[in-house]
């Protein structure tokens, strides 16, 4: 298969590592880390390439993003399918899967991660998760958009809820993902650790679902895929995004 990659420059180490020992033809193309911080951007960012990529010349087009805040909801698959991780963020792949995500953040909430990436693509403040910057920034709007599913008290309730997320911050974790500068990562973690006051950890990482994207194993629970002419919508549930 002929594979085109569009992916965030937080990921470049994983895709590259991934897109070397696929059997596929991959072409890689990546965005800034910085979008993050503006979903609207991401969204046409990314939609944008999408475009460019259709009309027959790829097999398929790999998203190296999970929900990132939603700015991979609402995209529109072309001429060519789209594969997308079923993931919050990238924090998801770097961990190997969904279900040690919730497990890593059931056991210990206030974790902000650093993996080879988020420390050598820093750029501002950017915050992960949707929290931080971009979840004051979309605060109304979440508001709105809860305030009909759940009505106004709940939807107040799940937004202080987000914030409180944010103000409890108590640990900074290296994920290990095996590449790059490691000793670098790991001092600047723990720098970062000492500066704030939390506990520093460094955890293994996994680069199962990086493989599984490049190698063409899209098993349904862990990826979608997105079949031309369809849109991506953000799925409350546990699918985390689906396409109609």
């Amino acid at each position: 298969m002929k594979l085109y990659t569009i992916a965030c420059e937080a990921v470049t180490r994983e895709c590259m590592h991934a897109a070397a020992h696929s059997p596929h033809v991959v072409e890689l193309s990546f965005l800034p880390f910085g979008l993050h911080n503006t979903p609207d951007e991401l969204r046409a960012a990314i939609q944008q390439r999408i475009d460019e990529a259709s009309g027959g010349k790829y097999d398929y087009i790999l998203l190296g993003y999970g929900l990132c805040s939603r700015g991979t909801a609402a995209l529109v698959a072309g001429d060519t399918p789209v594969v997308i991780p079923r993931a919050h963020d990238c924090i998801t792949l770097f961990l190997g899967s969904a279900e040690r995500y919730s497990r890593e953040f059931r056991e210990h909430p206030g974790t902000y991660y650093y993996s080879p990436g988020w420390i050598e693509r820093k750029e501002g403040d950017v915050e992960q998760g949707g929290m931080g910057i971009i979840q004051e920034r979309l605060a109304e709007e979440r508001l709105i958009e809860y305030t009909e599913k759940y009505g106004e008290e709940n939807a107040r309730f799940l937004i202080e809820q987000e914030r409180q997320w944010l103000r409890n911050y108590t640990r900074a974790a290296f994920i290990n993902m095996s590449l790059g500068d490691i000793p670098c990562y790991r001092e600047f973690t723990r720098q970062v650790a000492d500066t704030q006051g939390w506990e520093y950890k460094e955890i293994a990482g996994d680069l199962s679902l990086f493989n599984k994207l490049f190698y063409g194993d899209w098993d349904n629970n862990e990826f979608l895929i997105v079949k031309p002419g369809q849109r991506t919508y953000e799925d409350i549930n546990l699918s985390i995004i689906t396409a109609e």
